[in-house]
């Protein structure tokens, strides 16, 4: 049905499906959070998803295993990193606001395509970073109650994540989505495997685990409920990824992007549906800010040779 569509707006269609879904799966979250770390979280999540991921490929002839494994390790760990970043840092801050500091990507993208790949930036584009990091201020509001590392967290996780999607796009547009997608379960579940345990052997001080359980607890036990809310969040998380790590394959970089902005709309409606979570008036500027940046971003003049270097 969507072959009938250009390239480019297929890998929309696709990132805006997934992305929303992530939004509704990311809400799902908050309701293991408080009985399990983020790298058991991760460890539970992927050793279902990995399943469900293999079935796929049997049902779809698709390979899970890698052809191209330099890119997909240098991807992958950037993937990772951004992921453990922003689920750590969940709990300790609204969704809505910590998905804006990870949806700075689009930003980062049009940052290090410039650096690494020498890809010409005009004016508007300057402008547009500018005013997506006065966004990120207003939403973060760092003044408002003293500074934290935490508040740091999502924006380097969008910094990783627009790396991850540049390699994506420039180097495994003929992988198989699944193998990726594989790649990545595995590679952030055994992540999680081995974060939770040293925890649990080398535990750190109790203040810390008092003030961010979720990022520094070690293994802990857990009831059938647990399971159950994974294997939902897991089943959603392997289809928003497939849909997402397709349309990168499919869509110029910085062209397909922006789409991810969707997760702010969706996460936000689903935090306020779920949790009566809605944004003080500043953070729903600075959304509003840092959605307009992408929008210049991407309707910004580019030179001919642009869809070769992103």
């Amino acid at each position: 049905m969507l072959e009938k569509f250009t390239p480019a707006t297929r890998g929309a269609i696709l990132l805006v499906s997934g992305i929303s879904i992530f939004g509704f799966s990311d809400n799902l979250t908050l309701l293991v959070s408080d009985q399990v770390s983020v790298g058991q979280f991760h460890f539970s999540r992927s050793f279902i998803a990995m399943f469900m991921v293999f079935g796929l490929g049997k049902v779809f002839g698709l390979s899970v295993m890698p052809k191209y494994w330099k890119p997909i390790l240098i991807r992958t760990f950037f993937m990772v990193t951004s992921m453990l970043l922003y689920f750590g840092v969940m709990p300790m801050m609204p969704i809505a606001e910590a998905g804006a500091g990870l949806f700075t990507s689009p930003i980062f993208v049009l940052i290090f395509s410039s650096i690494f790949f020498k890809e010409h930036i005009g004016w508007r584009r300057i402008v547009a970073v500018i005013i997506g990091s006065c966004g990120v201020l207003l939403v973060l509001q760092p003044g408002v109650n003293g500074f934290n590392f935490y508040q740091i967290m999502p924006i380097m996780a969008g910094a990783c994540y627009a790396l991850g999607s540049i390699i994506t796009y420039r180097h495994l547009r003929e992988e198989s989505p699944l193998a990726i997608l594989m790649s990545f379960i595995v590679s952030i579940g055994l992540c999680g495997f081995v974060i939770t345990t040293l925890l649990t052997y080398f535990p750190v001080a109790p203040d810390l685990v008092a003030q961010a359980p979720f990022l520094f607890q070690g293994w802990q036990s857990v009831d059938g409920s647990f399971w159950l809310w994974m294997f939902i969040i897991a089943a959603l998380a392997s289809t928003a990824l497939s849909l997402m790590t397709r349309a990168y394959q499919l869509a110029q970089t910085s062209y397909a992007a922006i789409f991810e902005y969707a997760y702010l709309i969706s996460v936000g409606l689903f935090s306020w549906l779920f949790w009566g979570i809605i944004p003080n008036y500043l953070s729903a500027i600075g959304i509003l800010l840092i959605i307009f940046a992408g929008v210049m971003i991407v309707l910004a003049p580019q030179k001919p040779s642009a869809e070769q270097l992103v």
